[in-house]
């Protein structure tokens, strides 16, 4: 008889907080990225080039990362700190909390710059 092993992925295993901390974020800056360039498509249409005029909403964004990043810091900080027991599981959520936020700040730039 062949013996498999199972495919546990990470994200499966963690508990509810982490993935509030970790997904909560991204969520908010995915809502209103979308709710940006929508407006601007509804405004302006396709014409993105005079985009990175709206720097102030850039900037706002990136507050929303830092302070991502800072609560994120915390809450590992403090499971570290109790000892609990799914640290590791904690750790993947809260990275691919922090690159989904980063995925939706670099279609920002691409928009501000790239077109």
């Amino acid at each position: 008889m062949q013996t498999t092993r199972h495919f546990h992925m990470e994200l499966r295993h963690a508990t509810v907080p982490t993935y509030v901390f970790s997904y909560l974020f991204p969520l908010v800056l995915l809502v209103y990225e979308l709710w940006r360039v929508g407006s601007w498509v509804a405004v302006r249409g396709f014409n993105f080039t005079d985009f990175s005029a709206m720097s102030y909403e850039f900037a706002l964004m990136l507050a929303v990362f830092l302070m991502q990043v800072v609560v994120e810091i915390a809450f590992m900080a403090a499971a570290m700190l109790t000892k609990h027991h799914d640290v590791a599981h904690r750790a993947a959520n809260l990275l691919l909390g922090i690159f989904c936020s980063m995925v939706v700040l670099g279609f920002d730039l691409a928009l501000q710059y790239g077109m």
